[in-house]
């Protein structure tokens, strides 16, 4: 015995097939890292990627890609750090700013349904572009670790004449450091390659911290050296 279906009918069950898959995307969150507990397990030689680099999940609207690693993720070429944002089919998901997310592994848990993929994501890419020409130079503000450490920092952070002026204007002690203070982000971050803004962050930080320090050593050994000539006289 045959059964017809009416066009109502199989609209029906369409629209069934797609609220059933679209509930089972919204429960769905796949895990992305180098652990073998993630969904989508990464080798082992993708060093720089977390071991739970990343969640995809679908918000009831689009896919979402959390960022949850210590190095980011690049998405359309936009650093994406410990925050969560909309993705497309063909845009390009560089985890660490290395190693990209192929599309099929996500396609095995999110099939794709009535997406414009290749226009969306060339508008997408081109945004991306111009979002990170906006972001991509750091503020260039106050160095602490240029201040303090400016002979060292400047060795590690492309400015290693630094050492000639320690050696040749050291003695004129706070201005070349002040001068390194002022404008050692400017030169170190037009200076040295760096991989990103949030890269050029971190190592800066980093530097402020022993340059407080040192710059506060410093300090004080000047005053001292001041106090022990004023008494000579």
């Amino acid at each position: 015995m045959m059964v017809c279906l009416g066009r109502d009918t199989l609209s029906c069950m369409c629209r069934k097939y797609f609220l059933l898959t679209k509930v089972y995307m919204i429960l769905r969150e796949v895990t992305v890292g180098r652990s073998k507990d993630c969904d989508i397990f990464l080798d082992p030689r993708c060093v720089y990627a977390s071991s739970y680099h990343g969640t995809i999940y679908y918000d009831g609207n689009t896919l979402m890609f959390r960022d949850t690693s210590s190095n980011g993720t690049m998405i359309n070429n936009v650093s994406v750090r410990n925050r969560a944002v909309p993705i497309h089919h063909g845009d390009i998901i560089m985890l660490a700013g290395q190693y990209q997310l192929n599309w099929n592994q996500i396609d095995a848990f999110f099939p794709k349904i009535n997406q414009n993929h290749a226009a969306h994501s060339t508008m997408l890419y081109d945004k991306g572009l111009i979002d990170n020409a906006r972001q991509a130079t750091p503020d260039f503000k106050w160095n602490w670790g240029a201040f303090g450490l400016y002979p060292i920092w400047g060795f590690f952070n492309g400015c290693s004449w630094g050492i000639l002026i320690s050696i040749l204007l050291g003695w004129l002690y706070p201005i070349p450091n002040i001068v390194f203070g002022i404008c050692g982000s400017s030169w170190s971050w037009h200076n040295k390659k760096w991989k990103s803004v949030d890269e050029f962050k971190d190592v800066q930080s980093n530097w402020s911290i022993a340059g407080v320090i040192f710059a506060i050593i410093g300090m004080l050994a000047y005053v001292v050296n001041i106090a022990i000539f004023l008494e000579s006289l």
